[in-house]
């Protein structure tokens, strides 16, 4: 017979006395009671027999302490507000329980706000399955929205499984036991109990699992003897509080309005200061002199250029020819201040001053040899949007539209000026007419140089006659200095050109007035057969290596009188008189007169030292300053006339959009049908957890076609940024705007509603919202990231095989196909790489997390929380709705950033 502690007694001391409190659970016996009190003293009751139901029955015992006041006698508090130390005797609704271990629950508590503590012991009909004890506890009584509440939190938790009761391995053997889970219980612990009703919740944060929502304590008796001098209110009023997700939401939202609404104001303000900026536009035309301008490949040292020396006097048609891989287009592109990859040495001077490559671009009109245009668009339309972005802010729109007809007509545009201009996949005007459509996107702005490469490729005799036409007019008008390459002129556009320069192996062979260059070459023995076209002699010449050093090497004296040189480094002084005018002036002059004239008037060279500036770098590391790039269009209006040209191609090119709403409509409707109305049962949650996978993973590899859709896009973005049209940002925003909503948002939100009803998940309008938002969120995020991919790999099928390899190892580690515990150690990492993990984490919590699964497994029945699944197939965390979203707007924040970096940064013209 042992000696049993204070309170218990029986022959195994685990009878807990009638009308005894609990004791700390430290000192409690490690042995199962069997019994409850089957009679209650008068005043008190209770399971434990210890609750207090009247004064009397305070009265009734020798209280142990004595009142402050001396005088008082004890009362029975039955409020949940605790003064001194309650006892509490409740039943427990545990469904989750009941499945597993049939029975009645009880729970009966010790709360003692002295010792900051709470005991407690759970019960099934008579047996104590655990108890519980918490140190350290806090305890408020509030009043919230009118409802008085008191609460006890405890951030530790220290419980015992009673062994070998039902719950913890006793027999008969249950489908489980929850013996090392409650013995490894640590907290944190809270009870909550408002005033006025006879329900608490019971919550063990360890036990989320099992009680995701805690335990729902009814019919609680609870009661202390207190002195009334002891009884001191302290109910604090609370407003009303949201989760802390939502706040955080709330507050990103309200940020970036207050962003925006700043940004708006801000660029309102430039618009209006632009608008009313007085402004002029171009009317002279201006010189552009090289000398020993040079070009270096950086890969392998190859030499492309090699001191050539040249001008183009103010109002005159420079013409550069040369056999293919001369070396023509390099030396235009970097007159032209394009950025080049090799590096660039030489001398360029605008108008006889030496500036910053950025004040050349600023000053020189460029058309690229490749015609890139926006396809979906007409030919006026394209027009019009080089000058609503280059034109002056200022400049009325009806000015605008009289010089898109005015260029529009000049060359001969006006027939196909509502016509598509169309691409390999759709048919729009010819070859020929592009050519003319990218001069007159440049010619819009009546730039001082104007500097062409090949503007006659492609085209057909008559064609090519007309361009070169239209260029020596304008030339002519001395608003414009005209510089081109050209291959193989027939000798009548050959003659219209004012000056010619010969290039030979990334040397000049020749630079001078073009009526001279056959006479120069006579000269050296090299005379042009008759009948034979001069233009093609010159390149019969370029391409002959011993007919160059034949020219090179001859020493003309009477050559260098009148001006001419094979590339000797030189420069001008003064103006070219134009051919024509000359031609105009002399028309009954003979053609030996003509020809002294020519020689008279031509170009001055000098030779040049060996001077410091005239080796000076070109390249980006120049001394001269860069000039901040000013646009003439403010950013809004440019956001504008980018968005429009959005629309209309949005609009005119159907297919990605309505293949995206299209597939996603039908999606919804057959996601919707294979898991129709699921029930909830094993099966049934297996269903529900793939249907929500399954779409995450349609959404995510739906998202790659954004690679293709900014591939078409980039080529134009780099070329109308190269030439000036707007800076990066408008053209971001545009892009994210115009890809996000219609093609993820929106078929996102299509396949959700859908799916949703027919699958029947939950149909509280709350879970509802969360889930489409966070489908939004996680499609949003893989096509940012997919547009990131695009933005940095310029090849389509490196791009498109990267995207689809990461998804897929998102998709392995988003926690469907793997349990997150059993991943190896060294691949843990991965898992908090992938959205999939974090979009199907907060789809489940959202869907199940609240639910019970309600079964049959070889005849016994089980009534199963979802949670409880979660958490031991998946690894999920209960409460990470919110979480997971943040983490996803996070990896939204994050790839919007890095395409604006790779945008801004990278994404810039390189030849």
């Amino acid at each position: 017979m042992c000696t049993c502690m204070p309170g218990f007694g029986g022959n195994d001391c685990s009878l807990l006395a009638c009308g005894s409190p609990l004791i700390d659970s430290s000192q409690r016996p490690t042995v199962p009671s069997n019994t409850g009190c089957s009679k209650c003293d008068d005043g008190f009751g209770g399971f434990n027999c210890n609750v207090c139901q009247t004064d009397a029955g305070c009265q009734s015992k020798t209280p142990s302490r004595t009142s402050f006041l001396g005088n008082e006698n004890m009362v029975c508090n039955k409020d949940p507000e605790v003064y001194y130390d309650s006892f509490m005797s409740c039943a427990v609704r545990a469904p989750e329980l009941t499945g597993f271990f049939p029975g009645n629950y009880s729970l009966t508590l010790d709360l003692n706000p002295v010792n900051k503590s709470v005991n407690a012991q759970l019960w099934l009909g008579q047996a104590e399955q655990f108890f519980c004890s918490a140190p350290n506890c806090t305890l408020a009584t509030t009043e919230q929205n009118g409802v008085v509440q008191t609460k006890w939190n405890c951030p530790v938790l220290k419980c015992n499984c009673i062994t070998p009761t039902l719950m913890c391995g006793g027999v008969p053997g249950p489908v489980i036991t929850l013996g090392d889970t409650i013995d490894s219980l640590h907290g944190p612990f809270s009870l909550t109990c408002p005033h006025g009703s006879k329900d608490c919740d019971f919550f063990i944060a360890d036990l989320a699992g099992f009680f995701p929502t805690g335990l729902k304590m009814v019919d609680c008796d609870m009661g202390e003897c207190v002195f009334p001098s002891e009884m001191q209110s302290s109910v604090t009023t609370v407003k009303a509080t949201m989760a802390p997700g939502v706040i955080a939401c709330l507050a990103i939202l309200g940020a970036l309005i207050l962003l925006l609404i700043v940004i708006c104001a801000v660029a309102r303000r430039n618009q209006l200061i632009l608008s009313r900026t007085p402004y002029t536009l171009n009317t002279e035309a201006a010189s552009l002199e090289f000398r020993n301008v040079g070009y270096t490949l950086n890969k392998d040292g190859l030499q492309i250029l090699n001191g050539i020396s040249g001008a183009a006097p103010a109002g005159v048609v420079l013409a550069v020819m040369g056999p293919s891989g001369a070396g023509k287009s390099t030396l235009v592109d970097i007159l032209a201040g394009k950025r080049k990859d090799g590096k660039v040495t030489g001398q360029i001077l605008l108008n006889g001053k030496q500036v910053h490559e950025s004040d050349i671009r600023r000053a020189v009109g460029f058309v690229d040899q490749e015609d890139t245009l926006p396809p979906t668009q007409t030919v006026y339309e394209a027009v019009l949007f080089s000058a609503m972005l280059r034109l002056p802010e200022a400049m009325p729109v009806y000015r605008v539209h009289e010089r898109v007809a005015e260029v529009i007509e000049m060359l001969g545009l006006t027939h196909c000026a509502n016509r598509r201009i169309g691409n390999v996949t759709s048919r729009g005007i010819s070859g020929g007419e592009k050519r003319r459509v990218s001069i007159a996107l440049e010619l819009i702005t009546r730039p001082p140089i104007l500097i062409l490469d090949e503007p006659t490729s492609g085209l057909d005799s008559y064609s090519a006659h007309m361009v070169v036409e239209q260029l020596c007019k304008l030339a002519a008008s001395k608003t414009t200095t005209v510089i081109l390459t050209i291959h193989q002129p027939r000798s009548d556009i050959f003659y219209m050109f004012d000056q010619t320069l010969v290039v030979s192996k990334g040397s000049a062979l020749y630079f001078g007035p073009t009526d001279t260059a056959a006479d120069y070459f006579q000269r050296r023995g090299l005379v042009c057969p008759p009948n034979y076209n001069i233009a093609d002699y010159l390149l019969d010449i370029a391409m002959n290596q011993e007919l160059v050093a034949k020219a090179k090497s001859f020493d003309d004296v009477e050559g260098e009188k009148a001006g001419l040189t094979s590339g000797a480094q030189a420069h001008v002084s003064g103006n070219v008189l134009s051919r024509r005018s000359a031609n105009n002036a002399h028309s009954n002059t003979n053609t030996s007169e003509t020809t002294r004239n020519s020689y008279e008037t031509s170009v001055r060279m000098e030779e040049l030292g060996s001077s410091s500036s005239s080796t000076a770098s070109l390249s980006d590391n120049s001394p001269l300053k860069k000039q901040k790039t000013v646009y003439p269009s403010s950013f809004l209006t440019q956001l504008r006339v980018i968005m429009k040209r959005n629309v209309q191609t949005l609009i005119r090119d159907k297919s990605l959009l309505v293949l995206h709403l299209a597939v996603s409509i039908i999606l919804g409707v057959f996601i919707g049908g294979l898991y129709f109305r699921v029930p909830m049962n094993l099966a049934g949650f297996q269903n529900r957890a793939g249907s929500l996978f399954f779409m995450l993973a349609l959404l995510g590899f739906s998202s790659i076609s954004a690679l293709g859709a900014f591939t078409d896009t980039r080529t134009l973005y780099i070329k109308e940024r190269s030439n000036g049209y707007y800076p990066p940002m408008p053209f971001i925003i545009s892009t994210l705007l115009f890809d996000l909503i219609p093609l993820r948002i929106l078929p996102s939100i299509f396949m959700g509603c859908i799916s949703y009803f027919m699958i029947g998940l939950s149909p509280v309008l709350e879970t509802f919202f969360k889930f489409l938002l966070i489908l939004v969120l996680f499609n949003v995020a893989t096509a940012m990231f997919c547009l990131v991919i695009a933005a940095a790999v310029r090849t389509t099928g490196v791009a498109s095989l990267a995207c689809s390899i990461v998804m897929l190892f998102m998709m392995l580690f988003g926690g469907f196909m793997i349990n997150s515990g059993n991943i190896p150690a060294a691949l843990t990492w991965i898992q908090y790489l992938s959205m999939f993990k974090y979009g199907f984490e907060a789809l489940a919590v959202n869907e199940v997390a609240t639910s019970k699964l309600i079964d049959t497994i070889q005849g016994v029945a089980f009534n199963v929380p979802g949670s409880l699944i979660l958490q031991k197939l998946f690894g999920f965390d209960l409460g990470g709705y919110w979480k997971n979203m943040i983490v996803l707007i996070g990896y939204n924040v994050l790839f919007i950033v890095a395409f604006w970096a790779i945008v801004s940064f990278r994404l810039k013209e390189r030849k």
